[in-house]
């Protein structure tokens, strides 16, 4: 755990958020953020630890963080499901926690108070559905479970985006804090990011799966001849052995997965897969 310890990052964003805090005499207010914050990752790094996930770095943010992790997608999904689940139930301990010392000589009702707002704040906004909060990675793992990973991708995006725009029209009801400005500015670029990464996180994907040694569910895909190398991989699915069965007129021919990738990446994504055959 001292290793994880040192790979912990605080964002530029919560720099800021700090020193808007001791401008404002907020200190103490800022102190409780950053230790419920560091106690939610330390939950997720705890738990891909105990996996024996290879922990990059964890950046601390002032409405969560992100564990950066690998390997990134030939893991079981369960595994990263109880990853993402560990740090938003770190909170509840500290609610209790909270509890038990109030009105203590170093707990006053007011410091329990504010404490148990930034948590449950902090928890539910986590929890939305946009990544990269805990709720949007939620999201994905379930769409990751039930279709291929790059539609699961797309749709996950789509959802985050909306869900994102909704909640701008919400606030905008509101009387807005800069606090609040800066995260949702940070979650926009954040969008705006992944749209862009998303054909690199595709092609990471399909390189993980040439490793794959630990998958055990098998998926049929039928193809005609004359399709692309892209059409295929474009229907494989997370933490999953692909049986390629390639259609060309009255024959049909089973193609090994890994054989395919290696096409892939050598001779081109618009390569027809009967020169597999």
């Amino acid at each position: 755990m001292i290793k994880i310890v040192t790979k912990i990052r605080i964002h530029p964003l919560f720099w800021l958020i700090i020193g808007l805090g001791v401008l404002t005499g907020r200190f103490k207010e800022v102190l409780m953020i950053l230790t419920i914050v560091f106690i939610h990752e330390m939950g997720h790094a705890w738990m891909a630890h105990f996996f024996g996930w290879k922990v990059i770095k964890i950046e601390l943010m002032p409405f969560g963080g992100a564990a950066e992790v690998e390997p990134g997608g030939i893991r079981p999904l369960k595994e990263e499901l109880l990853i993402v689940l560990f740090g938003p139930l770190q909170h509840f301990w500290l609610l209790g926690l909270s509890f038990m010392l109030v009105e203590t000589s170093f707990w006053s009702i007011a410091d329990h108070q504010l404490f148990i707002g930034h948590n449950l704040a902090i928890l539910l906004f986590n929890l939305l559905p946009i990544y990269p909060l805990d709720g949007g990675r939620l999201v994905q793992l379930f769409l990751f479970q039930i279709t291929s990973f790059k539609r699961a991708s797309a749709w996950s995006l789509y959802l985050s985006c909306t869900c994102l725009l909704l909640s701008l029209c919400f606030i905008s009801f509101f009387p807005l804090h800069l606090n609040l400005v800066i995260i949702f500015l940070f979650l926009c670029v954040a969008q705006f990011l992944e749209f862009k990464q998303r054909n690199y996180r595709f092609i990471r994907f399909l390189m993980t799966k040439k490793e794959d040694v630990t998958s055990k569910k098998t998926v049929t895909i039928s193809v005609e001849a004359h399709q692309q190398l892209n059409d295929v991989v474009a229907k494989f699915k997370r933490h999953t052995i692909h049986r390629i069965f390639i259609r060309d007129q009255e024959n049909v021919v089973e193609v090994d997965e890994k054989k395919l990738l290696s096409v892939y990446f050598t001779k081109g994504i618009y390569v027809p897969v009967k020169t597999l055959i």
